[in-house]
């Protein structure tokens, strides 16, 4: 009896064992962290700034099944849904937005990005890119020149994939670091805002630079404090 007794228990420490060890090599194996995030873009953005954006009505879709999004998509009306910058006005509209994606690795969960905004743009600039179905949420960082004063933003993207175009495109821009802003240009360091494609909807496109709307007929950089 006793020795049936050491061997039932030897058997459920194995089967512990085990299981323990499958646990932790599922785990191992996500793509994403507890949050829902990769490390890298949890390396990027402190989760402070993920709060306030949160808290501003920014939609992050979280999980490592994003849909691919190679594409190019131009969002207009490009319209402030909500900030935290002193005095922004609610509704102040944006020069239109164009954003091109490409490259997407979903093993890693990263891809590429261009983007014209304005007198604002960026080339080849990596991002990562997390999400499910066909929800998504892009983060990427930005290094920004403005009269020679640079600055380091996070530019975060999120919508719903479609066959044409992106629904509910949403886009956040929050200052991480301004440099001390000497030339007060710049927002203060944890500001931003959450601007949106105010139709509800971005056209895919065929090329970056729309041949529909002159991308710099309208107004005003997300990055710099609105005078």
């Amino acid at each position: 009896m006793k020795r049936i007794t050491v061997q039932f228990f030897a058997l459920v420490f194995v089967l512990g064992v085990f299981s323990v060890g499958c646990k932790k090599d599922k785990k191992d194996d996500s793509k994403v962290e507890e949050n829902g995030l990769t490390k890298e873009i949890n390396n990027l953005i402190p989760d402070s700034i993920i709060t306030k954006m949160v808290d501003l009505g920014m939609i992050i879709n979280r999980g490592e099944t994003p849909p691919v999004l190679n594409g190019t998509y131009f969002a207009s009306p490009f319209v402030l849904k909500a900030s935290n910058v002193p005095n922004d006005p609610p509704g102040y509209t944006f020069s239109d937005y164009s954003l091109t994606l490409f490259e997407q690795n979903n093993d890693n969960l990263s891809l590429k990005l261009d983007y014209y905004n304005g007198g604002e743009s960026g080339t080849g600039l990596g991002g990562f890119v997390v999400g499910s179905n066909n929800n998504f949420t892009i983060f990427a960082e930005v290094n920004s020149t403005y009269l020679g004063y640079t600055a380091k933003m996070v530019h975060v993207i999120s919508g719903t994939l479609t066959a044409t175009g992106i629904e509910d495109l949403y886009f956040a821009n929050f200052m991480l670091d301004n440099f001390e802003n000497l030339g007060g240009y710049w927002i203060a360091e944890g500001e931003g805002r959450i601007i949106y494609d105010s139709d509800g909807f971005s056209e895919k496109e065929t090329s970056m630079k729309s041949s529909r709307t002159n991308l710099s007929a309208l107004s005003g950089s997300s990055g710099i404090r609105l005078k």
